[in-house]
């Protein structure tokens, strides 16, 4: 793929669906100056400068691109100062958008300068003494009513003596500590965080013809980005296995931006160009953190295709003040949920004999959930812009965010139904390739499409009853998981007191650290004792048991996991033993006597012997085609 010129500008046309190349901007730029050089004390410094003529109404950021809600970051927003022509101007914070500001802009001005500060939460998601993830949503304003795509930016930003940083902006000056960057559109701008820090390593992944994809390493500590030449070697093997699966790219150059911090949140965000990606300080050096952690970089990887270059009409909004339609998450995350774990297994992350015992635990938890009683698939991904806002507790009554897993799930089984349909012939990769890759390389661009769009493109690749499919699956109360997927792949879902791979991963990841028993007693606990969640009708919601409460003791033994699993053990073999449990309740104590003797109970596939393997099939890495 040919490296496009620094000086182009990308711009989304929303009606037309696609990027279109622009050259001189009639409009002038926007200028916008981050001074990051106390991020080390949670502050970040802004200077905004707009082109104005008149009185005008500016916005900040509320419904964030990937967040799939209105997550705006308007309460960090502090110390707002607006001056034109050298004097201060007057504004007002509307009475009913508190994202929206009305400036009295006097008469004959013809710029405005603003200076504010984005606040970070101390030791929070974003920023250490020795890292910081930058985000140009946080800081920055603009005409109400622009499209994002129309808004040109020239932005700047200085940071702390030492640091370097990532990011898919182009460079075109640096200054001492200050690094300037060709002007973008607002929504480019939007889509490219920078990721700096004092501790920083890059690792080319694939460097031909110009085109450049690398991982940008930004640690608290530089023994966390002491990587094996293996996990190296398997992060290069992910951009071979997505172009064999995609067949062509939407990015000019490609960046990981990975962060590697105990203190920061823990998540990934997808954009066109660069992935912001946090995790704890030891996943990229631990074997069980990294298994755990596995398919983070090749989700937020395939979401340059599914996401981002190909995304739900209701998500491809013109701004950022438009509300999204969620609807359709469980095509933009759940498809992205199935081929980031496909591509941990195809690029190495994971080994392929444990494709099963991954799936079994994915399987066994949405099977078990209690909210699928009431609520069906698409619901939980309408809902999430007011999800986010819930105290958390029992997960399995809410369903939170199943779009993830019980969509990979849905696309799982439909993958399963084209191998079996076309009696080998093919498979979801086929419309994976036609409806996210295309006919040739391309810039970012955003290609929207509607539920019928999907539908079309599978019965391109398979003629299937598709729609009746999604509706069963998609749209209507399940409660239980469908099996169908797995067992047309050649295996069933079983229970025993093996322990599940992965299940163990997770106990043993210090994100969790914690014993899972939702197969057995009906509850999880973290390392700590504290309750994370009660399944209802269970032997530990009968005894009383509660998200929040913290358990003491077990049967008059201090609380451990290994005392909790040998206290689990003994009851299967003593029909008259007891499970005795002293909780803390918010102050109070509490003993919860579990009355249970089914042992350890943990889920696995095992295979169908008159059936060929096709679950495992869909793992086997493909041919590089670069």
């Amino acid at each position: 793929m040919r490296r496009f010129l620094s000086s182009a500008v990308f711009v989304l046309a929303a009606l037309a669906g696609s990027f279109a190349v622009a050259g001189a901007q009639s409009a002038p730029a926007v200028t916008l100056a981050l001074d990051a050089r106390d991020v080390g004390r949670d502050v970040l410094h802004v200077r905004e400068t707009l082109p104005v003529h008149g009185p005008i109404t500016l916005v900040f950021p509320k419904w964030i691109p990937g967040e799939h809600g209105p997550g705006g970051s308007i309460l960090e927003l502090v110390n707002l100062r607006m001056r034109a022509a050298g004097k201060p101007v007057a504004f007002k914070r509307d009475d009913l958008d508190n994202f929206a500001f009305h400036v009295d802009v006097p008469t004959g001005a013809s710029s405005l300068e603003l200076t504010f500060d984005h606040l970070y939460a101390p030791q929070g998601d974003s920023t250490t003494p020795n890292l910081a993830v930058v985000n140009w949503v946080d800081a920055v304003l603009y005409p109400k009513g622009a499209r994002a795509a129309d808004v040109q930016i020239a932005p700047s930003i200085t940071l702390p003596d030492g640091w370097q940083f990532g990011t898919a902006l182009v460079t075109t000056a640096t200054s001492g500590t200050t690094t300037t960057f060709a002007p973008v559109s607002l929504e480019t701008l939007v889509d490219s965080p920078v990721d700096a820090g004092r501790y920083v390593r890059k690792i080319p992944l694939y460097d031909k013809n110009g085109t450049l994809n690398e991982a940008v390493i930004v640690a608290d500590s530089p023994s966390s980005y002491d990587l094996k030449d293996s996990t190296i070697a398997d992060m290069k093997n992910l951009v071979i296995q997505a172009d064999a699966l995609f067949g062509v790219r939407h990015w000019r150059n490609y960046h990981f931006l990975i962060t590697l911090s105990d203190t920061t949140a823990h998540f990934g965000l997808e954009h066109h160009e660069s992935s912001d990606d946090r995790i704890n300080a030891n996943t990229l050096t631990d074997e069980n953190a990294l298994q755990s952690s596995g398919d983070l970089l090749p989700h937020e990887y395939t979401h340059s295709w599914n996401g981002k270059y190909r995304r739900p009409a209701g998500l491809a909004t013109p701004n950022y003040q438009e509300p999204m339609q969620d609807e359709l998450l469980w095509v933009y995350e759940g498809l992205t949920q199935f081929y980031g774990q496909i591509l941990s297994f195809r690029s190495g992350f994971r080994k392929i004999d444990d494709y099963p015992d991954y799936i079994a635990q994915i399987a066994a938890s949405l099977d078990t959930e209690p909210g699928r009683a009431t609520r069906p698939l698409v619901d939980t991904a309408i809902a999430i812009p007011v999800a986010r806002g819930s105290s958390g507790t029992y997960n399995g009554l809410r369903r939170g965010g199943d779009y993830y897993p019980e969509g990979a799930m849905v696309w799982l089984e439909a993958d399963q139904i084209i191998r079996q349909q076309s009696n080998g012939q093919k498979s979801l990769d086929d419309f994976a390739r036609a409806f996210h890759g295309g006919a040739a390389d391309t810039a970012p661009a955003v290609v929207p499409y509607t539920r019928n769009d999907v539908i079309a493109a599978l019965n391109a690749v398979q003629p299937y009853d598709w729609e009746a499919f999604f509706d069963t699956r998609v749209d209507s109360v399940q409660p239980h998981l469908s099996m169908d997927g797995i067992e047309k792949g050649g295996w069933r879902l079983v229970y025993n007191d093996t322990a599940n791979k992965y299940i163990r991963f997770r106990e043993t990841n210090s994100r969790f650290a914690g014993i899972d028993t939702r197969y057995s007693l009906g509850a999880q606990f973290g390392g700590d004792g504290r309750v994370i969640d009660v399944f209802p009708n269970t032997p530990a919601s009968r005894a009383g048991l509660a998200p929040g409460m913290s358990v003491l003791a077990v049967n008059g033994k201090r609380f451990s996991t290994g005392a909790l699993r040998d206290a689990i053990k003994g009851a299967k073999t003593d029909a008259s033993a007891r499970i005795a449990l002293i909780a803390n309740d918010a102050g109070f104590v509490k003993l919860a006597t579990i009355d249970y003797h089914g042992g350890e109970r943990y889920p696995h596939l095992e295979r169908i012997a008159d059936r060929p393997d096709n679950l495992t099939a869909s793992v086997q890495p493909k041919a590089a085609i670069r």
